[in-house]
């Protein structure tokens, strides 16, 4: 008995234009999922806490001598935070001088600034509480934020501090 072949395999073949469409369709889905990340990470957050980050890197000399001269007043700045259960952060904070002090007659602002999205941030609406005294309430949640202490006499910033705190 002889068995006739007539030149077809039944099985898979591999051909030149399978190995194309198999090297396109790969790198296709690879750049498709990278575009589709790319435009999620630049839509979500832009990684931008200021908006001209170029004119504050040339402010930086100018910083660094304003802390020279707030560091040679030694100033003494103690600050206290409470979170309550629903939210509301209730600061504290004292002014004094070098030799204890109560320092007066300055426009102190405090904030909570988020170290990851600026939209959180939120300001204390101080009121005096007493000679360099001032107390203020803010809504916040719990977590990592930056404390930023700004005093002005008049217009000039006599004192910026920034410190991080941990808010439960």
């Amino acid at each position: 008995m002889t068995a006739q072949h007539d030149g077809t395999t039944g099985g898979f073949r591999l051909t030149g234009k399978k190995v194309l469409a198999i090297l396109v369709g790969f790198f296709s889905v690879i750049i498709a999922v990278n575009m589709v990340m790319a435009y999620v990470a630049v839509t979500t957050f832009s990684g931008m806490q200021i908006q001209r980050p170029y004119e504050a890197g040339l402010k930086f000399n100018h910083a660094i001598s304003k802390a020279r001269v707030q560091q040679e007043q030694h100033w003494k700045v103690d600050t206290h935070l409470e979170r309550a259960k629903d939210g509301q952060v209730t600061l504290t904070i004292t002014l004094a001088d070098q030799q204890g002090a109560a320092i007066v007659d300055q426009q102190v602002s405090v904030q909570l600034v988020s170290p990851v999205d600026s939209r959180n941030d939120a300001a204390f609406a101080l009121m005096p509480d007493g000679p360099g005294r001032y107390r203020g309430v803010t809504q916040a949640a719990a977590g990592q934020w930056d404390l930023v202490i700004e005093a002005k006499r008049a217009e000039d910033a006599v004192f910026r501090s920034v410190s991080r705190v941990s808010l439960h």
